[in-house]
């Protein structure tokens, strides 16, 4: 017959077991934490770096000021170190609506000067152009800015008018409202309906009507009529959003100014 273990050898291999077992615990424990910590340094670092991304953008001022008789012009406009085709993008837009209001004031003041060179004489017309910008997303491969002009050119009145540039930096293109909804093909009809339900509502406000055949034609469900938009940032819940721009004449009368929907795309 075998030998039977003593009690203190079955203490013995119980301690070892429970050693063992221990030590497996920890180093299990301690490679976890080791590779939780790498996991989490590791996505911080790529937040971190998709910052540094997001904020590497760096936007300055371009000015341009002209207050020689007849003209006060104010203008500034948005210019980013290494975006060639941005640059000269806004830069052409700027001097043509710059080309364009000296044309037509100096055309309107020599009429003037024709018609009633007494009253001229008296009271010297100037006329105004103030360019200023707002800016959407700006991350390194969109970059999403209107112009804001008013001007007066002459007449009753000044005008104002929206300018959009929203431009895809690697592909060196403009982004058009459709390739926000590729595959989409009712997503002006979506937008449409959203916008006239939301301007609806901001006319009820001014005037306390609705806006009638005047909105609906211009909201309805047309290139032309959402041409104007504004590609805002995604928020930190990843909803992304799209400002419509509607100027003056366009949904209701002058008076009532300009109008804007945001529309969660």
């Amino acid at each position: 017959m075998g030998s039977t273990p003593t009690s203190s050898a079955m203490d013995y291999k119980k301690v070892a077991v429970l050693i063992i077992i221990v030590v497996v615990l920890v180093g299990g424990g301690l490679s976890f934490y080791l590779y939780r910590n790498s996991v989490l340094n590791k996505s911080a670092k790529s937040v971190d770096n998709i910052q540094e991304t997001l904020n590497s953008v760096e936007i300055k001022d371009k000015k341009i000021a002209d207050n020689t008789k007849p003209f006060k012009i104010d203008i500034t406009y948005p210019y980013i170190a290494q975006a060639d085709g941005f640059n000269k993008l806004t830069q052409d837009l700027v001097q043509k609506e710059l080309d364009d209001f000296k044309t037509n004031s100096l055309e309107n003041d020599e009429a003037v000067k024709k018609v009633d060179p007494e009253s001229y004489a008296k009271y010297p017309r100037e006329y105004t152009l103030n360019i200023s910008y707002t800016t959407g997303e700006m991350d390194g491969s969109v970059t999403s800015v209107i112009l804001n002009v008013e001007n007066f050119e002459g007449g009753a009145h000044g005008a104002t008018n929206f300018i959009p540039i929203n431009y895809d930096v690697k592909n060196k293109k403009n982004i058009k409202l459709a390739d926000l909804f590729t595959g989409q093909k009712d997503y002006l009809q979506k937008i449409s309906d959203y916008c006239i339900e939301d301007l609806k509502k901001q006319i009820k406000e001014k005037t306390g009507d609705d806006g009638g055949a005047w909105l609906e034609d211009g909201a309805g469900p047309f290139e032309e009529n959402y041409s104007v938009f504004l590609i805002n940032p995604s928020t930190s819940s990843g909803q992304a959003t799209i400002t419509f721009y509607f100027p003056q004449y366009q949904v209701a009368a002058y008076a009532l100014g300009n109008f804007k929907v945001t529309y969660p795309r």
